[in-house]
């Protein structure tokens, strides 16, 4: 910074000869005169100062009877001095800082962090319908009320914070992590039972919290209560002397089983590539594209590949580069052979078997039969798993039975 303060003032590099240097200097630092680089050169000295403070020597110079030599100039003044019939050149230079100027005032990149349940396109819609979008102005960006209008957007979204860095819009979110989204709240209730999500036959339970109304082996029904959240508290004569509400808690597994079904044509498109793939340079400025790609509605894939252009991390032009690659191809109608659908079937219940071993779920066996008829391919059949279940659902609230009368 003092590097920079010293160009943008200017300064001149001197030689001081004199036969009394001590008193020249000592007067330099009296009247609060700074001078740097001073360097010894047996018959002489050499220094740097300050433009201004250059010519408030002349008085010192008298009294010490010295000789002051100008050796170098320095500094932005004698840059614009020895340029200054370059006029074109301070122009250009001129407007490039007031582009630069203007472009500050405007927000030319939004970053989104810590998103996974929803998408960065699905983020950047809902802020494209509050009006936010590349090229607003920052005076009309309120973070506030884009950190509250994202939470009530998105109801995963716990945590939500934005910011302005230079031209950037910083927008940090933290989504809830908890699986069950349909729990109550502990302010809503003060306890609830776990209920079966599906048919089928408890074959694990394991109760920290609550009152177990089925046992392993059982059957249950979609909707059954499985583990009560309300505790009978009994007095000396094992009468019901209060209830107790909790939530309740347990580990609870079921045999259940799912009806598979996948239906699809034997008839499909497919790709054939016969041509050369094409490259066009791209540049966007201001939100214009420039290129010589032009869509001429031909079947062809489109590659896009785009940089935008910073001067600092926090700095984001309304300029970017990149390129666009064209690879045409051509469409052809095939019938799908006995074995292909096969294939094909199998391959569509590998990715069902899959996604619910994602959800936890353990198979347990799969009895799905392939029909393939003149149009198309059937697979349907049922598969049997064991998975985690136990809804949280509120707590019915029932009266105190009345206590019996002595006879």
């Amino acid at each position: 910074m003092e590097k920079l303060r010293k160009y943008l003032q200017g300064y001149v590099k001197i030689r001081l000869e004199s036969s009394m240097p001590e008193r020249f200097l000592s007067l330099c630092v009296h009247n609060q005169i700074p001078l740097w680089n001073l360097k010894n050169k047996d018959l002489y000295y050499e220094m740097e100062i300050s433009v201004r403070n250059y010519f408030r020597l002349n008085a010192f110079r008298r009294k010490t009877q010295s000789k002051i030599l100008l050796l170098e100039k320095h500094g932005l003044p004698f840059f614009f001095q020895k340029n200054k019939k370059r006029k074109a050149f301070f122009l250009g230079f001129f407007l490039g800082v007031l582009l630069l100027y203007v472009c500050s005032l405007f927000i030319w990149d939004i970053q989104i962090h810590g998103n996974h349940f929803y998408s960065q396109e699905t983020v950047l819609e809902t802020l494209e319908a509050f009006q936010i979008r590349d090229g607003t102005l920052k005076k009309n960006v309120d973070c506030q009320k884009i950190a509250a209008k994202i939470r009530t957007s998105f109801p995963q979204v716990v945590w939500v914070s934005a910011k302005i860095q230079g031209t950037c819009l910083m927008i940090e979110m933290k989504e809830n992590e908890d699986s069950y989204t349909d729990a109550p709240a502990p302010s809503e209730t003060k306890g609830y039972d776990l209920a079966a999500e599906k048919d089928g036959t408890i074959v694990k339970m394991v109760t920290r919290k609550g009152m177990p109304l089925v046992q392993e082996g059982e059957t249950c029904k979609a909707g059954d209560l499985l583990v009560s959240g309300r505790l009978e508290i009994l007095d000396n004569d094992a009468q019901v002397q209060r209830y107790e509400y909790v939530r309740a808690d347990a580990d609870i597994e079921i045999l259940t089983d799912y009806a598979y079904y996948d239906e699809f044509s034997l008839q499909h498109t497919v790709k054939i590539y016969n041509k050369k793939e094409k490259r066009y340079g791209m540049l966007r400025l201001f939100g214009k594209e420039f290129s010589l790609w032009r869509d001429d509605a031909s079947q062809a894939e489109i590659y896009r590949t785009e940089h935008p252009v910073f001067l600092t991390p926090s700095f984001c032009l309304p300029l970017s580069y990149g390129s666009i690659r064209v690879v045409p191809y051509e469409t052809k109608t095939k019938i799908r052979t006995p074995k292909e659908a096969r294939e094909l079937a199998a391959a569509h219940l590998q990715v069902y078997l899959e996604n619910l071993v994602k959800q936890g779920a353990i198979i347990k066996e799969q009895k799905v039969q392939v029909q393939i008829g003149k149009e198309k391919c059937i697979a349907k059949g049922r598969i049997t798993v064991v998975e985690k279940t136990g809804k949280p659902v509120s707590t019915e609230k029932i009266p105190l039975p009345e206590p019996e009368k002595l006879q």
